[in-house]
């Protein structure tokens, strides 16, 4: 009861209620007799007030803190910025070519003053300021986070995270760092600034575009005192005469270039002409070192990750790549390698990044085993929790924006992101990508093939759980139209087949023809033992498709339908022998915990039908633990474990339980998926029925 707002707000509001009565009544037996026993009741009340509030209050959730690194001058740009944030005229903005050192100066910054601010927030603007803002990994804040079905569209996201910042820059003191922010126009870029807190900017386009005064130009290193100390430090000890000559020699050729400057002092030099753009000096870099085969896949895969790089481990898991490769290009400093928060990431600076991506250009062909590998984690995503889920998300992300048109060799990789995407909520994101995996795979195979025909369920699969399900019948009326005009490709054929079956019968059990439903599900299995003999009579297992999940999945489809038909004991001993090859897979490791849901709670139907509601209880008590381990607490899957939790109790008397229930469950939903109504009425109606006060959380029926 404590985490919904409503009913917390209620008993608040009771309990102060309450406490007026007994003050005023003192006389009576339920009033104050003595001092100190008002005085502990009115602790009481401003304690339980404090905690309310504290639960509607936002807060950053994840701050930055910059790490010591080697740094030198530049004291004309800290104090300069100083002088903007304090004055509050406006964020303060760096600006200049690439490389001559204005990220450098913003962390120098943040390190230098982070103690004197509350939070500080250091974003790299890679992507526009709406999706940024939106981002609940970029920018998390306690107590918001994005729901399509309490938002119904992100600009209305942005304009609540737009409040929240706001109100979190007035409470308190936020440091917002906007770097490498390289957008010549942003409508959303005025809301940003306008944010009560001290706002740092680096790019390198003149800030006079935005309509920003009092910009700081970033220029090169001065002579004299703050060029030599930078020397000494990335250098590590004192030149000698004729290296500082030298130095001087090369630092008049390269015009000061701060970054190329380091570069020499680490024993590397770029090129003699350095009058171009810092890409053409990367590019140059490239030619100029002996890159080895392993090497430039490393940059070209790197090129493709986010600003903000990969974790060394999972790129490391994902690629295959030679370690030593890795470390080469680190002593290059083409790569960089850095700890953030216990563990080493690896990174490119977006101009090496830019001049990786043109000079080795990445490709769905030379890039293929780097997808493959995000493929094995994205295949078992329904197995994964949605915070595991959710560490892939940048990669995935990053893939569809450089790949937008799939290869259609590539399609079950492909197949395993849309997966992702849908099971993750983005919808919109999944329907895309499918749709041009489909125009792919009809543009190679033809509408009539079994890759073709595997894809349209997908497509189907996509409508189907974002619940358009008059979408989703015709896709898979066509993957089965598809699939029986053509001819196997392989055994996956059978499969895929087989699944084709399964989903039309579920189909006609909703529209309720349990006798089509019937026979399509005894097609199915039929189909599916076929696949099954054919993988055990030739010991090739394909890793995409597990024939033992999957015809349980299929014995669990007919035994809804046989509950359906009123043949409840048979519907019984099928779906318990369904959940018991998940089980036993379970066990002995071969899948994981999560699949064991769906089973349960039609384990849980049927035993309440039987009226064995101990047992009943006991399943339903699994199902809710594996639910929550795998989903958040507000999902819609754990909602529905709920909901039945709260069917079991009132199935078995238990009035006042079910209705407590029904009641979290009713105010979640409206907070969180205001637009699923059909679901809230239903809800609601148990409730009522459960002996709830409904009147006060009815919503409109239209």
């Amino acid at each position: 009861m404590g985490k919904n707002g409503f009913l917390d707000g209620e008993d608040l509001e009771w309990q102060e209620r309450l406490f007026r009565l007994r003050k005023k009544y003192r006389e009576t037996p339920p009033g104050f007799r003595e001092a100190e026993e008002e005085e502990k009741s009115l602790r009481d009340l401003r304690r339980i007030r404090k905690e309310y509030e504290e639960r509607k209050k936002y807060r950053i959730c994840s701050g930055y803190r910059a790490l010591q690194e080697c740094f030198v001058g530049r004291e004309r740009y800290l104090t300069r910025i100083e002088e903007i944030l304090t004055g509050k005229s406006g964020p303060a903005v760096l600006y200049g070519i690439g490389g001559i050192g204005k990220t450098a100066i913003a962390r120098a910054y943040v390190r230098r003053h982070q103690e004197k601010y509350d939070s500080v927030l250091f974003l790299s603007c890679d992507i526009g300021f709406f999706p940024l803002f939106c981002d609940d990994i970029r920018v998390a804040v306690s107590n918001l986070h994005y729901s399509r079905d309490k938002y119904g569209s992100k600009k209305q996201y942005f304009k609540e995270k737009m409040k929240a910042l706001a109100e979190i820059g007035e409470e308190s003191r936020l440091l917002l760092v906007l770097d490498d922010c390289n957008r010549e126009a942003d409508s959303y870029m005025e809301q940003i600034f306008a944010l009560p807190c001290d706002i740092l900017v680096t790019t390198r386009i003149d800030p006079a575009m935005w309509g920003v005064a009092g910009g700081i130009p970033v220029m090169e290193l001065e002579p004299g005192r703050e060029w030599e100390e930078f020397v000494r430090a990335y250098r590590g000890s004192e030149p000698t005469q004729e290296e500082w000559k030298e130095y001087r020699e090369y630092r008049e050729r390269i015009g000061g270039h701060t970054l190329l400057m380091m570069l020499k002092l680490h024993g590397v030099e770029p090129g003699k002409d350095a009058s171009g753009t810092m890409e053409m000096i990367a590019k140059d870099m490239f030619r100029r070192f002996p890159l080895k085969k392993w090497e430039k896949q490393a940059l070209r895969e790197l090129s493709l990750m986010p600003v903000q790089g990969i974790s060394e481990d999972l790129y490391y898991q994902v690629s295959r790549m030679v370690p030593g490769a890795v470390e080469r290009l680190e002593d290059r400093l083409l790569i960089r390698r850095e700890e953030k928060e216990g563990k080493y990431v690896l990174s490119l600076h977006p101009i090496i990044a830019k001049a990786a991506r043109d000079v080795f250009v990445p490709t769905q062909t030379n890039c293929r085993t780097l997808l493959h590998g995000f493929y094995k984690i994205a295949r078992n995503s329904w197995n994964r929790t949605y915070l595991e889920n959710q560490e892939i998300e940048p990669y995935i992300f990053a893939f569809l924006n450089v790949f937008s048109a799939p290869k259609p060799w590539l399609f079950r990789e492909y197949g395993a992101f849309i997966a992702w995407l849908w099971i993750q909520g983005y919808f919109e994101e999944a329907e895309k990508c499918c749709r041009s995996l489909v125009c792919q795979m009809e543009a190679c195979y033809g509408t009539v093939h079994q890759a073709t025909g595997e894809t349209y369920l997908w497509m189907a699969a996509v409508y189907y759980n974002s619940m358009n399900f008059e979408k989703a019948d015709v896709w898979y009326e066509k993957s089965f139209q598809s699939l029986n005009a053509c001819s196997p490709f392989d055994d996956r054929y059978f499969y895929v087949l087989g699944t084709s079956y399964a989903k039309l019968s579920r189909s006609a059990r909703y529209k309720g023809d349990l006798d089509l439903a019937l026979g399509l599900a005894d097609e199915a299995l039929k189909i599916g033992r076929k696949y099954w003999d054919l993988c055990e009579e030739r010991s090739v297992w394909y890793e995409e498709n597990d024939a033992q999940n999957t015809w349980c999945h299929w014995l669990l489809n007919k035994a809804r339908i046989l509950y359906d038909l009123g043949r409840v004991q048979e519907a019984w001993e099928l779906g318990y022998q369904a959940w018991k090859g998940v089980w036993d897979e379970v066990q002995e490791g071969k899948n994981y915990g999560y699949e064991l849901v769906e089973f349960e709670r039609f384990l849980v139907k049927v035993l309440m039908a039987l009226e064995d509601y101990g047992r009943a209880e006991e399943v339903a008590e699994e199902m809710m633990k594996t639910a929550l381990a795998y989903r958040m607490e507000g999902s819609k899957e754990a909602l529905s474990c709920r909901e039945q939790m709260a069917d079991l109790y009132l199935k078995r008397g238990d009035e006042k339980k079910a209705a407590r229930l029904y009641g979290e469950i009713t105010q979640k939903l409206m907070e969180d998926f205001p637009y699923q109504k059909d679901w809230i009425r239903k809800i609601q109606s148990k409730w009522k029925t459960a002996g709830g006060n409904v009147k006060v959380h009815l919503i409109d029926a239209e």
